[in-house]
């Protein structure tokens, strides 16, 4: 009769002078070995392994799930240097796990960039530990840093289709934009502004300027269109040209219809795109800063920086996803940034997903693998967070090492994890289905053996956190009457 099954994990000397650290058997245990349930120190220390030697780079993440005694902390090092994938399905607790890693390692002063798509990570700035520490930024999205082709598909997926001979010149006014808009020179750009004010008859660019958007574009457009109309406007398209509009001075009555063309379809894109920055900026919520054009300021030494990217649809957030981080990790091999980064993807699958849909999907897919492949040498790690793994770039999701998985149903997505992930036994892999929420596996360098945990609660809560939905109508119904006059009888 089998009264229990052991699995074999490693051996230590009787004394205990390994540390906890456990040796491969080259032989199986005899026949008839004693085996006795180990007491709780003994799992402790055989869970904390090289880490009780090491503590300065232990983060303390979780208890046994069948132990709660026991504390479980992960090694920091692996995670930071050699990526860790927290996987999970909807509900199952992995932006919770997600802010007690961060949470940890904040602890360790580490740089942490977070990209988030939902607002989950703001309330890390209310965490009395963090005070200070928590930087938020809302993300306008950089029209300037994108090519004309780009730019002209934006237009015409926000606004509505550019028609061919639109296109031909859509690359023309969007270099004049671009080039009459300086930064640094504040009197020659009032100058400029002065000019397109009076040209397109818009007195409140005096007071309130422009910008480097989709409304400068529109702009431009207009103002081209005006001094073509103007049989008097020579002196302005020399003014055009030098200012770097190629070729204008060449343009005919017959381009007229053209730029209108190109002024109607860019203001209808522009403010389709302001709507989604306002989406953006409230989530961030008050105190929230706009994305500074320098990118290594993201990176500090003690902070934590979150990019809220809420109310942008999946293609705009992987555009500028992929430019920010491509930024931050060319500075590294540059040696332009001293300092390592660490950069959390909140729905990976959107940002490094196994087949890209659009042009802006496929360079976030080649950011993303990149940093993944060659992240380690520079000082830049990744933690991927997805609902949906079957959906994550295959390549990406095996540079990890680490990894916290938890409940898992769709067949699809366990069948990827067990295919993908090395480390993860058969064993664990029939476990997925039935984790109870905040319940994961932990599996590859960040631990010694995989092993089944309770997830320990974050300080911080997530702005959009599941409410018990009965609870949330009458916490709603309340705070609608507060604000509803009594209405009095006679």
């Amino acid at each position: 009769m089998v009264t229990a099954v052991c699995q074999v994990l490693g051996a230590e000397p009787l004394d205990g002078s390994g540390g906890g650290k456990l040796n491969k058997l080259r032989y199986p245990p005899q026949p008839a070995s004693s085996a006795y349930r180990p007491n709780s120190p003994d799992i402790a220390r055989i869970v904390l392994g090289e880490l009780q030697q090491k503590q300065n780079r232990a983060l303390d993440i979780a208890t046994l799930s069948n132990r709660p005694e026991v504390n479980v902390t992960v090694d920091g090092h692996a995670i930071v240097t050699r990526h860790l994938a927290i996987l999970a399905m909807t509900g199952a607790g992995k932006s919770v796990t997600a802010r007690r890693v961060i949470e940890q390692l904040a602890q360790k002063k580490y740089p942490i960039v977070i990209f988030d798509p939902h607002g989950d990570y703001t309330g890390l700035a209310d965490v009395p530990a963090l005070e200070g520490r928590v930087n938020r930024y809302y993300a306008q999205f950089p029209i300037f840093e994108e090519d004309s082709e780009t730019v002209a598909q934006i237009v015409s997926n926000l606004g509505y289709e550019l028609t061919p001979t639109m296109l031909t010149r859509f690359a023309d006014v969007f270099q004049a934009a671009k080039s009459f808009y300086i930064k640094d020179k504040t009197d020659e750009m009032n100058q400029r502004i002065n000019w397109l004010s009076q040209r397109i008859n818009k007195p409140d660019l005096k007071k309130f300027g422009v910008q480097p958007n989709l409304w400068l574009i529109a702009q431009m457009a207009e103002a081209g269109e005006a001094v073509l109309r103007d049989s008097d406007a020579e002196e302005d398209k020399k003014q055009l040209e030098e200012w770097g509009w190629n070729g204008f001075t060449g343009y005919s009555k017959r381009d007229i219809a053209t730029l209108e063309g190109i002024k109607k379809r860019t203001n209808a894109a522009a403010a389709a795109l302001q709507r989604m920055e306002h989406t953006n900026q409230k989530v961030a919520r008050s105190g929230a800063k706009s994305l500074p054009t320098d990118r290594k300021e993201l990176v500090k030494y003690n902070q934590i920086s979150v990019v809220s990217l809420a109310g942008y649809t999946e293609e705009f957030q992987a555009t500028i996803y992929s430019i920010i981080a491509d930024n931050i990790f060319e500075a590294r091999v540059r040696d332009d940034l001293k300092l390592p980064a660490l950069l959390l993807l909140e729905e990976a699958h959107n940002f490094a997903p196994g087949k890209a849909n659009t042009p802006a999907q496929q360079r976030a897919i080649n950011v993303t693998r990149q940093i993944a492949q060659e992240g380690r040498k520079f000082g830049v790690g990744l933690i991927l967070i997805s609902q949906r793994p079957s959906r994550l770039d295959e390549t990406t999701l095996a540079m990890c090492n680490s990894y916290i998985i938890m409940r898992m149903v769709n067949p699809a997505d366990q069948n990827f994890v067990r295919k993908v992930i090395e480390s993860l036994g058969e064993e664990e892999a029939k476990m997925l289905p039935d984790l109870e929420v905040g319940e994961a596996i932990l599996s590859g360098q960040l631990t010694s053996f995989p092993v089944l945990v309770k997830i320990k609660e974050p300080e911080s809560k997530g702005e959009r956190e599941e409410k018990d939905a009965f609870d949330y109508l009458e916490e709603a119904y309340a705070e609608i009457s507060k604000k509803t006059p009594k209405q009095t009888r006679r």
